[in-house]
């Protein structure tokens, strides 16, 4: 299947399913290192494809940066995105799932399995800010109770 990316016009549009997952008061991110390293942190997920829910995109870019199953998905936020520079702008709309933890999920930092340039760590609630996380917003999804939807637009430089 064909994930959802595509130029319009000078934009890039893409749809994205992202998992927020947390142990306590920390959150699970990614994070590029080695030649092509990103220097910044992103969170797991990845693209819905055409054909798929989104909460199936974020199950599937779950097991496949694990290689665990994602049980207990709960949708609590869409983020319209807007960032990039002049050029390279890019519209995102991302559909982000909270995931309690796994108990099988390593503690310290781990090689995501489906890209050795990147590797998971867990990030304190009070450090995404400064370490940072992309998108920047997120921590206002955090904490948002179950049956709540946030909806967040989200426009960076």
């Amino acid at each position: 299947m064909t994930d959802i990316r595509l130029p319009v016009g000078h934009v890039k549009f893409s749809v994205r399913a992202v998992i927020l997952c947390t142990r306590g008061d920390t959150l699970l991110t990614n994070c590029g290192h080695g030649e092509h390293g990103s220097g910044f942190h992103f969170l797991p997920g990845g693209a819905v494809r055409a054909d798929e829910d989104s909460a199936q995109a974020a199950a599937r870019e779950w097991h496949e940066e694990t290689g665990l199953t994602a049980d207990a998905l709960r949708l609590v936020g869409i983020i319209e995105s807007f960032f990039g520079p002049a050029g390279r702008r890019e519209h995102e709309i991302g559909f982000y799932y909270h995931l309690p933890a796994p108990p099988d999920l390593p503690d310290g930092t781990f090689t995501v399995q489906d890209n050795p340039d990147v590797q998971c760590q867990w990030v304190p609630f009070d450090r995404i800010e400064a370490t940072p996380v992309y998108p920047l917003v997120i921590r206002d999804l955090l904490r948002v109770p179950p049956g709540e939807v946030r909806h967040i637009l989200n426009r960076e430089a």
